[in-house]
């Protein structure tokens, strides 16, 4: 379910919902807790990649891997560490972005 059709089963305005969820000021408070319960029940989720475009955050994290002699890509440290960060950039809603390079574009 998206924001305009768990606004549309409220009768409210996308506008209104949006502000429900996000603890907007100007919204009454029946109307909030009518909003967060009805997300709940519906199972609403924002769409993260939506808010990124609205907010202008990426919410990514980069990496740049230098491929053309030291070949780190395939040290087994290296897959460790990709794989715990991945989880922990996931955990917190950021997207991982792996760019590899020659070296002398690193």
């Amino acid at each position: 379910m998206n924001l305009k059709e768990l606004a549309t089963r409220l009768g409210l305005s996308p506008t209104t919902v949006s502000r429900a969820l996000n603890g907007y000021p100007e919204v009454n408070e029946d109307t909030r807790e009518r909003v967060v319960a009805a997300a709940r029940r519906f199972n609403y989720h924002p769409n993260t990649r939506a808010i990124r475009l609205a907010t202008g955050r990426a919410m990514a994290v980069g990496h740049v891997i230098p491929i053309a002699t030291r070949h780190e890509i395939v040290n087994p440290v290296f897959a460790d560490f990709i794989a715990g960060a991945g989880e922990t950039y996931s955990r917190n809603d950021y997207d991982m972005v792996l760019s590899v390079v020659p070296d002398e574009s690193e």
